[in-house]
């Protein structure tokens, strides 16, 4: 049955049909979306603000991003930001739609991580390069390091949620963790039944695709593996006294199942969690689309989620 698409999605799915790409082809799928970002006037800031400062950074021995107000004097509490991209491609500037309103709006600060992307750098590359961040924060000037929380997009939600158990674990305590359309399950694609958004409608990511994601950033390795620990964040088996969660989820998103699933986990744990279930949308919808009217929406009530738990 054919989906009911918000407006604005509809016409831009009838302007830009989904490609006929095989996300096993890496090379494939980083020109196909250069092209796209070269269209669209990227990879450049979409919105600068003469209030707000973007600089470069190094960080943990990776590189970043950093949002802040231009202006600001005290130290401020930060989000550390993952982009999406299937584990193989996308930058930093991904984080930008979050990290300007935060910074004009609620003097919050956001460091977007660089993490290396796969097939070139496996599992647990990206995941260790996530933890040398939060384990270099108390460093970072300008920044308070007791009000931290986390933020991802897709790949990108994968490492912020693993974050976020890696930081239960060692007794950091982080404000938030926000997740829009997470990939956080590897074993999904192969075992979701007929009735599984894994196998339904999903213009923008199929189940082959995210068997493909999943390759490139395991490269054949168990998710099980003791040296994998939270490279696969729905393989925990303890949520208890992880940080409160808000996740955003796409109505036809083949991800859709796994992210209720895990919100479900979540509460059961007691952990505080707000689900955001966002009708008529795609996987990605508010990074392919965030000038959208549902996007600005959802990614309004992102930023309102982070800017409470930090300032709570």
């Amino acid at each position: 049955m054919a989906g009911v698409f918000d407006s604005e999605i509809a016409a831009w799915l009838a302007a830009y049909p989904a490609p006929d790409i095989d996300y096993r082809d890496v090379e494939a799928v980083r020109a196909l979306t250069a092209r796209y970002m070269a269209e669209h006037g990227g990879p450049a800031p979409r919105w600068p603000r003469d209030d707000v400062q973007m600089e470069s950074i190094e960080i943990g021995g990776v590189d970043a991003l950093m949002w802040r107000p231009r202006d600001a004097t005290e130290p401020l509490p930060v989000v550390l930001a993952f982009h999406g991209g299937a584990f193989i491609v996308g930058g930093p500037l991904g984080a930008e739609r979050i990290a300007v309103p935060l910074a004009a709006e609620h003097a919050v600060c956001t460091v977007s991580i660089a993490y290396p992307l796969a097939p070139e750098h496996r599992a647990p590359v990206a995941r260790d390069a996530a933890r040398a961040v939060l384990a270099a924060i108390h460093g970072l000037p300008g920044v308070d390091a007791e009000r931290v929380a986390v933020h991802g997009s897709s790949a990108g939600a994968s490492l912020a949620a693993g974050l976020a158990l890696f930081a239960r674990d060692i007794g950091v305590c982080l404000a938030l963790q926000s997740l829009s359309c997470p990939a956080l399950d590897s074993l999904t694609p192969h075992a979701a039944d007929s009735g599984h958004s894994m196998q339904g409608l999903s213009p923008t990511l199929t189940r082959h695709s995210v068997v493909a994601m999943w390759e490139h950033y395991l490269g054949g390795q168990q998710p099980h593996a003791p040296e994998l620990r939270y490279a696969v964040p729905a393989l925990a088996e303890d949520l208890c006294g992880v940080a409160p969660a808000h996740i955003t989820v796409a109505e036809y998103d083949v991800l859709r199942d796994e992210a209720l699933d895990y919100a479900r986990r979540l509460a059961a744990a007691a952990v505080p969690v707000e689900v955001d279930l966002v009708p008529g949308t795609v996987h990605g919808f508010d990074g392919l689309l965030p000038d959208s009217g549902v996007a600005r929406e959802a990614i309004s009530r992102q930023v309102s989620a982070l800017a409470t738990a930090l300032q709570a």
